[in-house]
């Protein structure tokens, strides 16, 4: 009863009852409206083989996407967590996607690990209107891909940037802007400069960050209950500003400001069979969205800009199955680059082609026996330095791979290989490598390893 006593007691005990209940009820209909999720996803590969004489297997890279056969070990793991209003039906997510590269501790005895950050942003869903979305942050921004040869030809980005989305009907416009600064010769250079006391400090002298802009549509047909039919356009712009690079103590050299821009389209099929699909690609490139957003130029022109250089590709990936006993994995692509320098005869001029296919026999529920077929065909603009001769490095490649899956299917996975390949390169193929190589010196070579390789949740582009 103390608390009653004195002028105006009751009415302090009055604001102190509500002040403390009040928040609760607060906290109570915030609960209420808003449910909460969490999802985990990831993705892996673990290979590891041997070349039969004693050595580590390896991967044969002639080609910008050569197939994925003999990849090296790579994962991701993926957090989401989500928020749904219920009173307003919008929904905010966050992503955080971080990926492990090829040093296994198990197998180096290095402790350190290849990490880094692929996704971190953060998405609102059905914001003012249904079918509109917003996204701030790093992310890997991506259309579809060729699964075989483990490459988007169309539309990947990876910047620090935001984008909006709408999504109306049979019908989808994406619109994104982002950023990179690469920490190389081209973007980014520090100094170590005199403390204004003592010691030193770093300053930031060359600090130019490339600027990315996309804007994709998309309008999906059905034309049969299950046969449906998709077309995308697609197009990309590309800037980055001047700069000023110190090459030594007493020179400079100038960068200047650079642009590109880039255009494609896609046509998909699926539905016409079970789990089946055909994807056709296509873009041409010029001036610096010829080249990859996260390499530094090469073969610029003489006023140190990418203008001149284009890129021409065409791509196709297909899946077929009949009947669950049988499917047809199918990857391919064709690629001309020209850079940007007068020259003529230019060994980084180059036409490209890959392929892979891989059809399987689903024998049972979870065992696959599965082959691979694929080839990597390179044709330089210009003589090979070492022989004089307009060489032309081609690989044939086959494989053999008995497997475990979840289920049956081309996609199914989790899933455990039992691996053998066999390469075959031509002399031009063995030219690629050092003269101190000792890989140099083999026209065949062959693979025999295990692996594992699963996906869930994983998709965050």
């Amino acid at each position: 009863m103390g608390i009653f006593r004195g002028r105006g007691g009751w009415r302090a005990a009055l604001v102190g009852v509500l002040l403390a209940v009040g928040p609760l009820h607060g906290q109570e209909d915030q609960a209420a409206r808003v449910t909460e999720s969490f999802q985990f996803g990831s993705y892996g590969r673990v290979p590891i083989g041997t070349d039969l004489e004693g050595k580590t297997g390896r991967q044969i890279r002639l080609i910008a996407h050569p197939p994925r056969l003999l990849e090296g070990p790579y994962g991701e793991v993926d957090f989401s967590y989500r928020f749904d209003v219920t009173r307003t039906n919008t929904a905010f997510l966050t992503h955080l996607t971080l990926a492990l590269g090829e040093k296994l501790f198990h197998y180096s005895g290095n402790f350190s690990a290849d990490l880094a950050v692929r996704n971190m942003y953060l998405e609102a869903e059905d914001v003012w209107v249904r079918g509109l979305a917003a996204w701030v942050g790093s992310r890997m921004y991506r259309g579809s891909d060729v699964y075989l040869l483990d490459f988007w030809p169309l539309d990947e980005q990876n910047t620090v940037g935001g984008g909006v989305s709408y999504r109306f009907g049979d019908n989808n416009l994406r619109l994104h802007a982002g950023v990179n600064r690469l920490e190389d010769r081209f973007q980014a250079q520090t100094l170590t400069v005199p403390a204004d006391t003592v010691g030193e400090r770093e300053i930031l002298l060359m600090d130019r960050q490339r600027g990315v802009l996309t804007l994709r549509g998309e309008r999906l047909w059905a034309l049969r209950e299950k046969l449906k039919f998709s077309g995308v356009l697609y197009a990309e712009g590309h800037s980055i500003s001047s700069g000023i690079r110190r090459v030594d103590d007493f020179n400079e050299e100038r960068l200047p400001a650079d642009s590109g821009y880039l255009i494609g389209a896609m046509a998909s099929a699926w539905g016409f069979a079970p789990a089946s699909h055909v994807n056709l690609y296509a873009r041409f490139a010029s001036g610096l969205a010829a080249y990859d957003e996260m390499a530094v130029p090469i073969g610029v022109n003489r006023d140190k800009t990418t203008s001149g250089a284009r890129e021409i590709l065409f791509a196709l990936s297909a899946n077929y199955e009949w009947r669950e006993k049988l499917g047809l994995l199918l990857g391919t692509y064709a690629r001309n680059f020209k850079d940007a320098d007068p020259a003529v005869y230019d060994r980084d001029d180059t036409w490209e082609v890959g392929l892979a296919t891989r059809p399987a026999w689903f024998v049972s529920e979870h065992f696959h026996l599965i082959g691979e077929l694929n080839f990597q065909y390179l044709r330089p603009n210009g003589l090979a330095p070492e022989t004089a001769e307009h060489e032309k490095p081609f690989v044939f490649q086959l494989g053999i791979m008995p497997s475990l899956s979840l289920g049956k299917g081309s996609y199914a996975r989790p899933q455990l290989r039992l691996l053998y390949a066999v390469s075959f390169l031509n002399d031009a193929a063995r030219h690629t490598y050092a003269a101190e190589d000792p890989l140099r010196g083999k026209s065949v070579r062959h693979y025999l390893g295990v692996g594992a390789e699963w996906w869930f949740h994983s998709s965050r582009y």
